[in-house]
């Protein structure tokens, strides 16, 4: 399933959808949808904006050290997804389909690194786990193996 944003640059390569799981195909949210939730719309294509990425920044952003990661990586027992440029979980939620539910999506392109419990790290990675909230903000965001499965 291929979904085309024309909000990304000419340039960009096309998203490919490879898995969702829509929670609500009833209401549409996100970049270019009516603001659905509390307060002032989020600045989606603002890469700090706090109420649309705070957690994907914190928790998978570039500014984090190799030993933050398998810190994280230690305390969930699980790996962890680091993105390398933070333009591209902007891009992630305008190419995510505009309901709320879980997704996979390739960018055709590397976008990160994934840290592994057993200390080992995976570069190149293309593609990223997108969880879109019921306002269209993104709960999770972050860059998993090929294998990754919702």
């Amino acid at each position: 399933m291929t979904d085309y944003n024309p909000n990304l640059p000419e340039n960009y390569p096309l998203i490919e959808v490879i898995q969702q799981e829509i929670t609500s195909s009833n209401i549409k949210v996100g970049s270019g949808c009516t603001w659905t939730g509390s307060g002032a719309e989020p600045q989606w294509n603002n890469s700090k904006s706090t109420k649309a990425y705070d957690h994907i920044e914190r928790h998978h952003g570039p500014r984090l050290t190799p030993e933050q990661l398998r810190g994280r990586v230690a305390s969930k027992n699980k790996y962890q997804g680091q993105w390398l440029n933070t333009d591209d979980w902007v891009n992630a939620e305008q190419a995510t389909p505009k309901y709320p539910g879980r997704y996979v999506i390739d960018f055709k392109r590397p976008i990160g690194r994934v840290y592994h419990p057993d200390g080992t790290i995976t570069e190149n990675v293309t593609r990223a786990f997108v969880q879109r909230n019921k306002d269209g903000t993104l709960n999770s965001a972050y860059p998993v193996l090929d294998s990754f499965v919702l």
